[in-house]
């Protein structure tokens, strides 16, 4: 809450009060808690056993302010007030008084956890405050990092050394991205690990080197200047860059002091592999640049922007003609990673950039879990969810490649690339509910509208989102509660046990009533409503029109999501995904989570005007993701960081 806890101003200017009054409490907290909380806990009524008509504002006591804090995360959340309440407020009222909460509770001392950086919370940023003009003026505030190098770039690093796992292996996605800040610590087994490998690489390198060592002796130059011109080629190929004098002289005497004790090659080894474990090597570095006293900014050096941009686009270390660009003086270094954001971008040869899009769309809708949701074979269908993936993966790339309303074309296409020879698999048809003398063909097959609609209706997205034997339309209204409505949900109590009751007379539906319960609507109504239209498919992705011999309930009713064009009376999941489509909240919902996975973090209020810029971008180039993340990538969030606090300056 730290973040949230620091936008007084902005609160102050969005909703209009200058300041705020002499006691904030009786004239601004007391009123908002008789309008929109009494009705639910007052004296009449406690919803959740919970009282606030008594609440007098005093953090100092240990009971209240333990009330006033859960009351915070509650409004954070959106659980207060209720989806059934009479009355709301707007989003003003309700941060005046999450800041008041906040402040209050700070200077008595109570610690409140700060969710807003960590993974899975960045929606807990308000999305108006992001989208609003005021809010760009703002700088960046995001603080520089140290950052470990991908496991794709570790292994080719120590290519060619026998690696039985990576020890920097990324976790999978399931609703989050991959690689994101704070999610990765470098531990001692890593360490280990790391420094096996290194040996084994090493060893294999130096024993190559040796030969060259030999010829350039019998060419007449002598063993010091072999070897530095071997430990020379090493730096190059793994630092992409030449070592400094000091550097070289100190490796040299690493060399020779472990040639005397072991012989020749091990010195050389030992060499190869201290430039392997050296931090620059297994770290990404952020704000060694120059920095600004007059914003309070750190610019990313030439060499630290090309190292960016290439994990960014690449998930590797910068190459050589990267780096190469990044040095000319002549040119700024924002104009420079534009080129060559385009530059990577249209690489037909070496489409990795193009890949790493993909790779962007995999997480986001979180797919590739559909191969890790066991499926019973059942008669009359082969179920192989890596065909379903794959398919999907190919209409992705077609919208990438067209780059034309990529987000809306994903929602809304009804053509589907069904590539049913792919792998093994021959009852792919089925899971589309396609004819089983279907025949294949490399073009898109145009499904009618009131069958399929985009990616949310996919069976590979369906499969991913539900369980091993049934549906799960609470997996699916948070996807679309968190990814496109912007929205959050609070964790999961640790004392509810959260399962539905088993009943083989039932419909899923019918054993979701439990989930009406008071204590489990304020969070259920969050999602239920948005995942109950999608059982219009079985948890195989097929279309159907029963379930248990019972016509398929499709409809839904979404009150207060937050955005107004969302709302209201749902028939199909196909009129759900038309409102998801057209609505320019969810657009911009959209474009916050490409820059999470490209920046590795949680956006802040400092990003507004990169954010703004993006999305302004997007839509100035007809939906292009290309546009889109050019812009982000050649932003102010991703030259910048905000200076350390023991360097920034101080007044006397």
């Amino acid at each position: 809450m730290t973040i949230l806890r620091n936008f007084l101003l902005s609160m102050a200017l969005v909703s209009g009060a200058e300041s705020l009054a002499d006691d904030p409490f009786e004239e601004r907290i007391r009123p908002f808690l008789q309008t929109y909380c009494i009705a639910c806990h007052g004296e009449e009524t406690q919803k959740g056993k919970i009282r606030l008509d008594h609440l007098r504002g005093d953090m100092e006591d240990r009971k209240e302010a333990e009330l006033w804090a859960r009351s915070l995360e509650a409004i954070e959340f959106g659980e207060m007030p209720s989806d059934k309440a009479d009355k709301f407020p707007t989003k003003a009222q309700a941060r005046l008084v999450q800041d008041w909460i906040a402040q209050s509770l700070d200077r008595a001392g109570r610690k409140v956890e700060d969710k807003a950086g960590k993974e899975g919370y960045g929606n807990l940023i308000p999305h108006d405050l992001l989208f609003s003009p005021a809010e760009s003026k703002r700088v960046v505030n995001a603080a520089a990092r140290l950052w470990r190098i991908s496991p794709k770039a570790l292994a080719d690093i120590v290519r060619g050394a026998r690696m039985v796992s990576n020890p920097f292996v990324l976790d999978k996605p399931h609703g989050n991205f991959r690689d994101f800040k704070g999610k990765y610590a470098f531990n001692s087994l890593m360490a280990e690990q790391v420094t096996e490998l290194a040996l084994a690489h090493s060893e294999k390198e130096a024993k190559n080197a040796r030969k060259a060592i030999v010829m350039m002796k019998e060419k007449g130059s002598t063993i010091d200047e072999a070897n530095r011109e071997a430990i020379k080629r090493h730096c190059h190929n793994v630092l992409r860059r030449t070592p400094t004098e000091e550097e070289m002289e100190v490796m040299m005497g690493l060399l020779k002091k472990v040639d005397s004790e072991l012989g020749v090659p091990f010195g050389l080894q030992a060499v190869y592999a201290s430039i392997i474990l050296r931090p620059e090597t297994l770290f990404r570095f952020e704000g060694m640049g120059a920095s600004d006293d007059d914003t309070g900014l750190v610019a990313l050096s030439r060499r630290e922007l090309a190292t960016s941009l290439a994990f960014a686009l690449t998930d590797l270390a910068p190459d050589g003609n990267l780096l190469r660009a990044f040095q000319n003086q002549d040119l700024p270094p924002r104009e420079i990673l534009r080129t060559e954001i385009r530059r990577m971008l249209d690489d037909e040869n070496r489409p990795t950039a193009r890949n790493r899009l993909l790779q962007f769309f995999q997480e986001y809708f979180d797919y590739q879990k559909a191969e890790d949701v066991f499926k019973d074979q059942i008669k009359g269908h082969r179920h192989w969810a890596p065909a379903l993936v794959y398919d999907l993966n190919a209409l992705v790339m077609q919208a990438l490649n067209e780059d034309k309303q990529v987000l809306k074309t994903l929602l809304t296409t009804p053509e589907y690339l069904v590539h049913v020879n792919s792998h093994r698999d021959h009852g792919n048809p089925l899971a589309y509910n396609l004819p089983p003398d279907w025949k294949p063909s490399p073009k898109p097959y145009e499904f009618p509208k009131d069958q399929r609609m985009g990616i949310l209706t996919h069976p590979a997205w369906l499969v991913a989102h539900s369980g091993n034997f049934d549906n799960d339309p609470i997996m699916r209204g948070h996807w679309i509660r968190y990814k496109l409505l912007g929205g959050s949900v609070p964790d999961i109590p640790i004392t509810v046990d959260a399962k539905l009751p088993e009943d083989e007379n039932m419909t899923l539906r019918e054993r979701m009533r439990v989930t009406q319960a008071e204590e489990c609507y304020k969070c259920h109504s969050k999602m239920n409503p948005l995942g109950l239209p999608f059982e219009q498919f079985d948890h195989f992705g097929r279309f159907r029109f029963l379930e248990l011999d019972k016509p398929v309930d499709v409809t839904s009713k979404i009150v207060n999501s937050g955005v107004p064009e969302i709302d209201g009376e749902i028939r199909s999941p196909f009129e759900l995904i038309e409102r998801l489509a057209n609505s320019t909240h969810c657009e911009q919902v959209f474009v916050r989570y490409v820059f999470r996975f490209f920046m590795g973090r949680n956006e802040t209020l400092g990003d507004a005007k990169t954010l703004q810029e993006a999305h302004q971008a997007y839509v100035d180039n007809d939906g292009s993701m290309e546009a889109l993340v050019l812009s982000l990538l050649s932003s102010d969030s991703f030259l910048y960081r905000a200076k350390p606090v023991s360097l920034a300056k101080v007044a006397p």
